[in-house]
């Protein structure tokens, strides 16, 4: 069976207002056995029709119960925090550490070090390269977003994997290619980065999966 996508309708709930439809800037939204259902070969995950459903009907899909799952492989679980943690939770680095490993994880990296790494090669390629447009690899959401629907520029994206998955490949290469890796932070979207790279990324949790 496939994965259910990051952003979904959950039927029960959905009024039938039209809402997300009128307010989703790509059209990937449509009626479908009587709701809005999303339409996930359109869908960019960028989360505006989560935020604007006066139903709540629009969901962001829970993959708690897959991080509880690699705790029990025996495995050693590894947190990939983004850095934005600090401006959502009012606590030392080393209170937010304590919490997550009391949750189970075995250790905690901010990925801005993936982040460090892509602006070192994103600085080589540049400074070799002619002059011209240039797309940051780093947001999953504009990168589906150029290549399904401004696909001529596509070829302008970066060819730099994204600061987590940068992150992610790092903490493989350090600490054995047997861990398992969970990034954290704000971004629905990056669910599909694990989804689409389950080598490198197990599972992707936001802040609110975290709160919960």
């Amino acid at each position: 069976m496939d994965k259910q996508y990051p952003v979904y309708t959950l039927k029960n709930e959905c009024n039938d207002c039209y809402k997300c439809i009128r307010d989703c800037h790509i059209k990937a939204i449509r009626i479908q056995s009587g709701s809005a259902s999303v339409i996930n070969d359109k869908c960019i995950a960028c989360g505006h029709c989560v935020q604007v459903c006066p139903a709540g009907a629009k969901r962001v899909r829970s993959d708690i119960d897959v991080v509880k799952a690699l705790f029990l492989t025996g495995k050693k679980v590894y947190v990939s925090l983004a850095p934005s943690w600090s401006g959502v939770y009012d606590i030392s680095k080393e209170k937010m550490i304590a919490v997550l490993k009391k949750l189970g994880f075995t250790g905690v990296s901010e990925t801005a070090i993936g982040a460090q790494e892509v602006s070192i090669e994103t600085a080589k390629m540049l400074n070799s390269a002619d002059k011209g447009l240039f797309i940051s690899s780093a947001c999953p959401v504009i990168d589906d977003y150029v290549r399904l629907y401004k696909s001529e520029f596509a070829k302008c994206i970066t060819p730099i994997a994204s600061p987590a998955l940068t992150h992610c490949g790092f903490l493989k290469k350090t600490l054995g290619d047997d861990i398992k890796i969970v990034f954290i932070g704000p971004c629905i979207a990056k669910k599909n980065e694990a989804d689409r790279n389950p080598e490198l990324m197990d599972a992707a949790l936001t802040f609110d999966e975290l709160n919960y």
